[in-house]
């Protein structure tokens, strides 16, 4: 038996170093892409782009010496394909969805941190789940929700007007406020539930936990790796058991947001499924007046037939997931809005006088009026296309294939590429911040924030460069059927805040410097080194 255990012990390890080592000793199609030189054999490219918190020159050298094309390394030289091409995308993304999927490390993770959700499942789970919620995010449910994302704006208003009343410039947390209106918001329209009344300065441990969960994520980035792997340790409790002796500080303190998270989940669920079972109106109209996604996602399962109903543990897992996505990065784009509009200040008054025009009108802000306010809307394109939130995101590939590019770029011998033969398993990054800032695609000023360009018909390359973005052809909320569901609720909400902070207060540089950290979602600090968001700025309440 001994040796029997050595021998598969011996075998075991053989194959995990050949899995890590095979790309580096092998042939592999991406070999003749040009690419920047690893800093380091062992972590590849991971120091200077996923594990920095100042990625920023990593992005724009990617953008301006390699046309967002290139060949980078992950750990122990895996290469991996970076791309940002508009042709390669679109075949990625509609006319072969099915044969690039998420990889195991991001399902894997996903499904630990939040659950069996959208974020998590892939194949005919993931689009039974979206089947049966994308209803909850159509137009016509978005107008009647509108009413609770004016209520939550006012309430946020309210509470910052509280905060400065009695001091004409005071600095304030923008960021700490933007990410609790915008938890609120989520709960209140997504779960039928108030997470926060945003009466006083102390947000609550949920909040807490999920304005944490990234930077923490991203302190242990590199154990992230071999996640995949962890699966096959045991069972559950045998691998809580593993971790809660693992002698990490931030692997603890996950461990800990990730168990706050489930369990106000698993309430939430449980309250709104026993509401809709009884029958007890008060308690379904009492926050959210019944149109909150949850409530729609759990009667569409009541009523669905048995094989397609979603199991109780998939709903549980719906809540971690839309409440983080809606929340975190909304709250930090509307925290870059905000920053941008003091950079720019002028921009803000030309904001305000829109805002303020529209209120002299006494027209009744609806869904349409709020998406349709020409300057708002520009502000929030310019800002969701020059900064996203999110840099980029992974595929691997299902199946050997060919990606097209729309624009040729050189091998490593000086020929011309058009087209990228890509083998099943290789790994490609979509550069979200490279293809919103291409050139060819948004002309020579794709680097500068000007939301003037959205208020004339665009170029037409910028107009008809085909890509499947679901947003104004850029890739913020991603492309194709699995595009972020919800991004029109995200846009929604961002333009509701703005639309009561703007009209209410004057914003402006405090006395600290704003650092904004590349992380798995990008954050504003008052530091390189810190992994908590803040974000203090001037605010002045408007007469």
């Amino acid at each position: 038996m001994g040796i029997l255990t050595q021998v598969v012990g011996i075998g075991a390890l053989t194959w995990l170093l050949w899995s890590l080592l095979r790309d580096y000793v092998s042939r592999s199609s991406l070999d003749n892409i040009p690419g920047p030189k690893p800093s380091s054999f062992t972590t590849g490219h991971f120091g200077e782009f996923m594990m920095s918190r100042d990625a920023w020159p990593f992005m724009r050298e990617i953008s301006d010496k390699f046309n967002g094309v290139a060949k980078l390394q992950a750990v122990l030289g895996e290469k991996f394909l970076y791309i940002s091409d508009p042709a390669a995308v679109y075949t990625m993304f509609v006319k072969e969805p099915t044969g690039f999927e998420h990889t195991s490390e991001f399902l894997t993770g996903n499904t630990l941190l939040f659950g069996s959700g959208l974020g998590s499942t892939s194949g005919d789970t993931h689009r039974k789940q979206r089947r049966m919620i994308t209803p909850a995010f159509s137009l016509s449910h978005l107008r009647q929700l509108t009413p609770v994302f004016v209520h939550v704006a006012e309430t946020l208003r309210n509470a910052i007007a509280t905060q400065v009343k009695d001091h004409p410039k005071a600095d304030v947390n923008v960021a700490s406020w933007s990410s609790r209106a915008a938890l609120e918001i989520v709960g209140q329209g997504g779960m039928g539930y108030s997470f926060d009344p945003l009466i006083d300065t102390t947000p609550n441990e949920y909040a807490n936990a999920l304005k944490n969960l990234m930077p923490t994520l991203f302190s242990i980035a590199l154990h992230w790796f071999f996640i995949p792997w962890s699966v096959f340790l045991g069972p559950p409790q045998f691998r809580r058991w593993l971790l809660d002796l693992y002698p990490n500080t931030n692997a603890q303190k996950l461990k800990v947001i990730v168990d706050t998270c489930w369990q106000k989940a698993t309430s939430i669920v449980a309250d709104r499924k026993v509401a809709l079972e009884t029958g007890d109106e008060d308690a379904i109209q009492r926050v959210g007046g019944g149109k909150d996604i949850m409530s729609i996602l759990l009667r569409a399962n009541m009523n669905a037939s048995k094989e397609d109903r979603l199991p109780y543990e998939q709903l549980v897992a719906q809540v971690n997931t839309l409440v983080f996505a809606a929340s975190d990065t909304t709250s930090n784009a509307l925290s870059r809005v905000l920053h941008t509009l003091v950079i720019h200040s002028d921009a803000q008054e030309r904001l305000r006088q829109e805002i303020r025009a529209f209120r002299e009108s006494g027209e009744e802000l609806t869904y349409d009026k709020l998406i349709e306010l020409p300057y708002l809307d520009a502000v929030c394109k310019e800002t969701l296309r020059v900064y996203p939130t999110v840099l980029a995101f992974d595929r691997i590939a299902l199946r050997d294939t060919v990606l097209p590019l729309h624009k040729p770029i050189d091998d490593v011998h000086g020929n011309p590429i058009t087209e990228i033969p890509i083998t099943k398993g290789t790994l490609i990054t979509v550069g979200i911040y490279t293809y919103n800032r291409r050139r060819d695609v948004w002309g020579e000023d794709a680097d500068e924030w000007k939301p003037e360009r959205w208020l004339s018909s665009l170029p037409e390359r910028a107009r008809n460069t085909p890509s499947g973005s679901v947003f104004s052809n850029m890739m913020t909320f991603a492309a194709g059927p699995r595009s972020c569901i919800g991004f029109k609720y995200a846009e929604l909400e961002l333009k509701t805040f703005l639309f009561f902070l703007i009209e209410s207060f004057k914003f402006s540089q405090g006395a600290t410097e704003i650092i904004w950290n590349t992380s798995f979602v990008v954050f504003p600090s008052v530091s390189k080194e810190s992994s908590k968001s803040e974000m203090p700025l001037r605010v002045e309440l408007v007469q």
